[in-house]
């Protein structure tokens, strides 16, 4: 048992499940694609029947999406220490030293990061299947960890 491991023991913290952070993850998402496809109703809806339209209007919004989901997350993890999805499965991030809430640094780091696998087809959310910690590119990176609330 490495010293994370000993430490998470000792202060009886234990790592949020698979379950719990797949379930936030995608209340996290469909909340993000209500408020983007709400900003962008007028435009998609004026080129309903033609999912090619569609499609160049949301990849011709798409730094603005990455943007806002960066917001959201970072913002959102550095004051609360989770998104409303998190909250709604009652599970926080945390830093590795010390288990306390996130730097605004660190949440940005981990927005960012987040980002990054999710262009790199969420291999950076698949890496938590193979860690012990359950830890993703985004968690490793900004050396933070998902645990029970």
């Amino acid at each position: 048992m490495d010293g994370i491991e000993r430490d998470l023991a000792r202060e009886e913290i234990t790592i949020a499940s698979y379950a719990k952070r797949i379930k936030a993850y995608l209340l996290d998402e469909a909340l993000i694609a209500a408020i983007v496809f709400a900003a962008l109703w007028e435009r998609l809806s004026a080129a309903s029947g033609n999912a090619l339209a569609q499609i160049e209007i949301i990849n011709a919004h798409i730094v603005w999406i990455a943007l806002f989901h960066t917001i959201y997350h970072a913002i959102f993890v550095a004051l609360y220490g989770a998104t409303l999805g998190k909250m709604w499965q009652r599970i926080i991030v945390v830093e590795i030293d010390g288990f306390g809430k996130p730097s605004f640094v660190a949440a940005l780091v981990r927005a960012l990061t987040r980002v990054v696998s999710d262009i790199c087809m969420a291999l950076g959310f698949a890496w938590a299947f193979v860690n012990p910690l359950r830890q993703t590119w985004h968690d490793k990176i900004a050396r933070v960890i998902v645990i029970d609330a």
